[in-house]
């Protein structure tokens, strides 16, 4: 669906065209719409754009599962368990080097204007050059040994796959920010269905390597063109507008944290397969690894909402009421549908990998899946950080809670095997939400109460994000 102007050689405009445009008085909408109003036949942007992220997480996880199952499938156990360690330890370090730009695109882009280029190529810049640190101090240390093969070609491979899975997150963010969620599955699907296609193409020329051969080059190849589209058609001609001393500064506060919490997210997301694998051995990390990739895709739906709520939000906060209602029913439906399936068809989801599988994962997914609805109320709290650009506190909370997380699941793993983590999980997640749940009903409220109305939910001249603001 084409949810974004045409382009013109300068980009999107700055105000959407569902938004109203500044003009000194009462705020006239371009083409005459009224803020807030859906145009007739058109689902509000919040929807449509947790739609399509949410669309693009469900198809991608279902294909990623099937990768799985056909490499499981034809490959030793041991085989497989190697793979998804080298593929746990690059999203691992691809995850931390894309620096959480996802959420700060989420917020300033839509605002941005001629500066929307000159964002993008600096994010990509930064990310792509902590790939490289990362990824070379990764196999330097030695910490992929036993994983990863000797051969320099195999080293090579695993610091492009790194950087090229980095970009490969940011760019949803960027597509959903620029109001073309629509690409977002698009992308993801080819994606996906390539390294599904190509598994059986290469496992017989290059052998134990044709695994992580096919996750990786379908990633490259879509990675490219979707820069290509994105740099060329979608973003802004003139992007050497340089931004004020005071945007860089609220930028630069809110970027900061963010990257904090970043770190801390990708840890608690990448990081358990990893020490599954060195704790454990390739055995039991190709038993951990795919019901742990579920319970990521519960979160990463909850974060599409999220996400999508920012987007939102940023373009015309003076729906505040609206947005937040239905953000509130989309994290419950995800919550309730994805707590009662990974909870009572555990070993029904993992049987097709064979009965071993589901024997050693079942009961992990079913406390992953428990813990979701912890996990919706820290991803709402985060969600009103965001816009409040006020993340230091999230920061601290969330660094805490996985510290418990990490802590708690390592030295669980020699005592209670591959579902010490779930465990952990499920205890840390809960403690949180606990800590945050009064937090989040008083920004609840003070949305419906308008005079306690926060300041990203008033009614402005310019409901165009402001790259400035306190932090």
């Amino acid at each position: 669906m084409n949810v974004l102007p045409p382009t013109t050689g300068t980009g999107p405009p700055a105000c959407p065209p569902e938004v109203a445009e500044p003009s000194g008085g009462a705020g006239v909408a371009r083409g005459g719409a009224v803020p807030g109003v859906v145009p007739s036949g058109r689902r509000p942007l919040l929807v449509r754009t947790a739609v399509a992220l949410m669309s693009s997480t469900v198809a991608s996880a279902a294909l990623g599962f099937l990768f799985w199952v056909v490499a499981a499938r034809w490959f030793p156990t041991e085989a497989v368990g190697r793979a998804s360690g080298v593929v746990a330890s690059m999203s691992l370090l691809a995850g931390l080097a894309q620096l959480n730009l996802t959420s700060l695109y989420a917020r300033f882009l839509p605002g941005a204007g001629a500066r929307t280029r000159r964002l993008v190529l600096v994010g990509y810049g930064a990310s792509a050059a902590m790939s490289l640190a990362l990824a070379v101090g990764f196999l330097a240390l030695g910490l992929g040994s036993g994983l990863i093969g000797d051969r320099p070609v195999h080293r090579l491979v695993f610091v492009v796959a790194v950087l090229a899975s980095a970009i490969f997150f940011i760019q949803d963010g960027v597509l959903a920010a620029l109001r073309r969620p629509g690409l977002v599955p698009a992308k993801n699907i080819v994606a996906s269905g390539a390294k599904l296609a190509l598994l059986p193409l290469l496992a017989g020329v290059v052998a134990g390597d044709g695994v992580l051969l096919a996750w990786v080059l379908p990633m490259l190849v879509t990675m490219l063109v979707t820069n290509w589209w994105i740099l060329a058609r979608l973003t802004p001609r003139v992007g050497t507008v340089p931004l004020p001393g005071r945007a860089r500064h609220g930028m630069t506060s809110f970027a900061s944290a963010e990257y904090v919490t970043g770190l801390v997210n990708n840890a608690v997301a990448f990081l358990p397969p990893v020490l599954v694998a060195h704790a454990l051995g390739a055995t039991a990390s190709a038993y951990f690894y795919v019901p742990w990739t579920i319970g990521v895709a519960g979160t990463t739906l909850l974060w599409n909402v999220v996400i999508s709520f920012v987007v939102a939000a940023s373009s015309d906060g003076a729906e505040a009421r609206v947005h937040v209602r239905r953000a509130l029913v989309l994290v419950g439906l995800v919550v309730g549908a994805g707590a009662v399936t990974l909870g009572g068809a555990a070993g029904a989801l993992l049987a097709p990998l064979g009965g071993q599988y589901a024997a050693h994962g079942a009961d992990a997914l079913r406390l992953i899946g428990l813990s979701l609805p912890f996990t919706g109320v820290i991803l709402l709290y985060a969600a009103f950080a965001i816009m409040e650009k006020r993340m230091w506190r999230m920061v601290l909370v969330q660094s805490t809670a996985a510290l418990l997380f990490l802590g708690g699941g390592w030295y669980g793993l020699p005592r209670l095997g591959i579902v010490a983590p779930a465990v952990a999980l499920l205890l840390a997640q809960a403690a949180t939400a606990l800590v945050l749940l009064p937090g989040l009903r008083r920004r609840l409220r003070a949305v419906v109460a308008p005079q306690h109305r926060p300041a990203w939910a008033v009614r402005p001249e310019t409901v165009a994000a402001p790259l400035g603001g306190s932090t």
